[in-house]
Parts: structure tokens; sequence; C-alpha cells
């Protein structure tokens, strides 16, 4: 059976391993497609969308040199008309490598950025451009450009500057400054102004993964990115294992002494010792299976103690029946003949001591089968319990009883003491005592409960050495349930057994 259990516990394992891997394998693959959504499209336009902004400003660059000779004239249009301007999207020409550029002659309805183409003086001011709207002629062109290209222009600077990712006003985007030979005109700088701005919105927010994947792979390469990914999730992959071995190797060593446990649980050894080794599902289910073999224990040596008990009444019943129907029989038959031979001869004193011994045979006979077949609650209470005690006393001795018993309700195993001692008291003072009255009182008052049987016997000295055992079991019966035993005796003047037990 245990190497069942095994094999099952290192099903689990495995599968807490497996369980551990795919996770892993999934966390990873939702990082590489958040990187390829939000990353990745950041490195593409760092680099292809950058390439297309130098190449549009280059291309415009050579248009300008065609169309003006003489330099950009002051408030020219640039860019192409017809185009419907996307603010915030880089649109791209039917070539791929240059942008269109629209040309935007009134307000522009939007606070996102532009694809656009400015001219610029040597003075900083803006010449032509095509958006006027957001760039007009004649302003200073460091308001409205990143902070790099300004720099650029008012250190007189264009070689060397490629542009970058730049803030502006209207958000981010891609930028470069290009320059030549009298392609702006200017009233600062004549016809030696040279400075071309050319910008393009630059995208930050998340997009397909897919479409960056293949974006990425024409920037770097499929294969060798490819081979990166796969070699990434590869080495992933043991990693899970070796984490999920360190993560589950506790529990699944937890689950096995729980196995284990209720192995022995189950072939019969309640006396397990389980500790709890934590507060998780699995700490409550060891303390939970601890307290069951505990229960389960102390319930199995309350049977057996029910079925000793049984066994215990079921002979005692027997034996009872046994005296009863043979020497009770004899004995009633020699008091019955010691009586017949009395009345024929009174003078004869052997005959008289025959039927005195006869009687007081009949009557200790009578007091042991009181013994073995005692009175039990049987469901009815504790009162009529002692009131069957003190009819069978009166009945079967021939003792006068008087009774004056509360109706009180209590835990049975207090009942059950009390009716023993009840029980142990009348027999001491019928056989002991030579007692012929009894008084059995039951009170309730202050929390407690009195029991008292007085008897008008020989009393003793309670002060004495003992030899019998029937004082001493009620001591220690009336001790285990808290409470306190009273024995009010001298000798000729009876005794009174007052027992006082705590009332829940």
């Amino acid at each position: 059976m245990l190497e069942q259990v095994g094999r099952r516990l290192w099903g689990i394992f495995r599968r807490l391993i497996a369980s551990y891997v795919l996770v892993t394998v999934v966390v990873v693959v939702l990082v590489e497609a958040f990187v390829l959504g939000y990353q990745v499209p950041r490195m593409v336009s760092d680099t292809q969308l950058h390439t297309q902004v130098q190449e549009t400003a280059a291309s415009y660059w050579g248009q300008l040199v065609q169309r003006y000779p003489s330099g950009v004239p002051t408030g020219a249009l640039l860019g192409e008309t017809g185009q419907r301007p996307e603010p915030g999207t880089a649109q791209t020409a039917p070539d791929a490598s240059t942008l269109i550029v629209p040309a935007v002659a009134g307000t522009v309805n939007s606070d996102k950025a532009l694809t656009a183409v400015v001219a610029i003086g040597q003075d900083g001011t803006i010449v032509a451009s095509s958006a006027p709207s957001r760039y007009p002629p004649g302003q200073p062109a460091a308001r409205y450009l990143p902070g790099g290209a300004s720099a650029a222009i008012h250190a007189g600077l264009l070689k060397g500057v490629g542009g970058g990712i730049g803030s502006t006003p209207y958000g981010s985007v891609a930028w470069t400054l290009y320059g030549g030979r009298n392609p702006v005109k200017s009233s600062a700088s004549g016809p030696g102004g040279t400075y071309l701005y050319v910008q393009a919105p630059h995208s930050t927010g998340l997009v397909n993964p897919i479409r960056a994947w293949d974006e990425l792979g024409q920037v770097s390469g499929n294969s060798l990115l490819s081979t990166i990914l796969y070699v990434l999730l590869l080495v992933i992959v043991p990693v899970g294992v070796l984490f999920g071995v360190l993560a589950s190797r506790r529990v699944v060593r937890r689950v096995r002494r729980l196995e284990r446990a209720t192995v022995a649980v189950a072939d019969g050894d309640y006396t397990v010792a389980l500790p709890t080794s934590g507060r998780d599902e699995v700490g409550r289910l060891e303390a939970n299976v601890a307290t069951m073999a505990h229960q389960l224990n102390s319930a199995l040596a309350a049977e057996r103690e029910r079925v000793t008990s049984e066994a215990r009444a079921a002979e005692r019943s027997r034996i009872a029946r046994e005296i009863h129907d043979a020497i009770s029989q004899h004995l009633f038959g020699l008091r019955m003949i010691a009586s017949g031979m009395r009345r024929a001869d009174p003078q004869n004193e052997q005959v008289q001591a025959i039927e005195r011994i006869t009687e007081e045979a009949l009557r200790d006979m009578q007091m042991l089968l009181l013994e073995l077949r005692p009175a039990g609650l049987d469901g009815a209470g504790l009162g009529p319990a002692l009131e069957q005690i003190c009819a069978a006393y009166h009945d079967r001795l021939g003792v006068t009883v008087d009774a004056d018993l509360a109706d009180i309700t209590l835990p049975e195993p207090v009942e059950d003491a009390l009716l023993r001692v009840t029980q142990e008291a009348c027999t001491n003072a019928i056989r002991h005592g030579n007692a012929h009255r009894l008084a059995v009182s039951m009170t309730r008052q202050n929390g407690q409960v009195e029991l008292a049987v007085r008897d008008n016997g020989t009393g003793f000295d309670p002060a004495a050495l003992h030899t019998g055992s029937g004082l001493r079991h009620i001591h220690d019966r009336v001790t285990e349930l808290g409470g306190t035993v009273d024995i009010d005796s001298a000798p000729g003047a009876g005794a009174a057994v007052t027992v006082r037990v705590p009332a829940p």
C-alpha cells in the first residue's frame, strides 16, 4: 500500500512541477508579447521611422532646390497638397522609404503631432512650413521644435546632427535637420539660410505583437530573433523545473507524512502523532487528522469500556440469578425447617441459633443481590433511580426508608456518580451498621446539590482506621466531580454521609 501511495505522490510531484513549468512558460510568452507590443515599437521607431524621416528630409531638400533655386520664399506652403492630414500618425509613402507630408493650409484641429516639413533661416526663425498654423512664418522655431533641434540651430550646427526622438508641445516625434547651399532664404541671413527640419509622430503605445514581430524581423532579421526567443524558452524550462522542485518539495513531504498517518489510522492505529507544520490548508488537514485520530482512540476506549461494563453487568446478573434460584431457595427452606423445629421445641437453643443464623444469611444474601443488580438511570433521571433504591431496600430487606428527593436534572456522569454514592452509603449502613431505618434526601441550593444518607445503626468513629473500601469509593467519586464529603458518626449514634457537588 505504501508503494502505491508513493507512486501517487510522485504523480502529484510531477504534476506540480509540470504546472510550474507551464506557468513559467506562459509568463515568459506574455512578457515577450508585451515587449513585442510595447518596447519593440520604440526600437522600430528609433531605426525604421528615423530612417524614413532622414530619407524624407533628403527628398524634400532636393525638391526645394529644384523648385526654388533662389531660396524658399517666406510663407510658402510646403508639403504635398491633396493629402489628408492624420495627426499622431506617420504616413508611409508608396516607396516605403519616405513619408507623406501633407500640406495643411488651414487650422489643425488636433493636439497631436503632424508629419511636417519646416524651412528655418540661420537666425532661427521659421521661413515656411507644411502647416503654417502650427509653425507660423517669422516666429522663433525653438518654441516648436525638440530641444536637440533648437540647440543645434542655436549653435549653428548641421553636420553630425542626425536627429532622434524628441518631445514637442504636441507630443513625441522622430526628427532630423538637413542642410545645403541656398535652399532657404530669410531676411536675417539672406540666401545662406540652410536649415530644413522634418518630423514625424512617434507612437509609444501598445501595438499588435504580430505586427511588432514582423517589423522587428525586418530590422534585425527573423532568423536571429526567432533563435533568441526559442533559446529563451528552452532555458526557461529547466528554470521552471528547478523552481517547481524547490517550491513543491516541502508540500509533497507534508502530504506524504499525512498519507502515512491516514494509512496508519486505516490500519487501526489511532495513536499516531501528526504535528501541525503550518497554517495553510495542509496544516489544517494535519490538525483535523490528528483530532480525528484522538477522537477515534477515545471513542474506541469508551466502546471497550462500555463492552466491558456490559459484560461485567451481564455476568453479575447471571451470578445473581444463580444465587437467587439456588442458594436463596435453600436458605429459605432451611429457615422454614428451623422455624418449625423451634415451634415444636421452644427451649432448644440450637434450633434458635440455626433460625437466627438463617435469617441473617438471608438478609446478607438479599443485600448481595442488591449489589449484584444495582439500580440504573435507564434514562429516567436521578430522582426516580434513587426512589427505586429506597423501594428495593424496603421491599427486599424490610428497612424503613424515608425519602425526600427534589426533582433535579444534572449531567449524566454526575447523576451516575451520585447514584453509586447512594448505593454505597445504604449498603454500608445495613451491612456494617445493622441499621433498620434510613433517611435519604437530595436538595439543590447555592449552586450545589446536597445528597445525604442517614441511618440509625451502630455508628463508628470516623477518625479510626477502616479496612473497608466503601467510604474510600465514595470519596474518590465525589472528588472527581470537584465536590466534598462530610461524615458525621459516633459509636452507638448512627451515621450521616453528606455529599455536595457543583451543579452546573
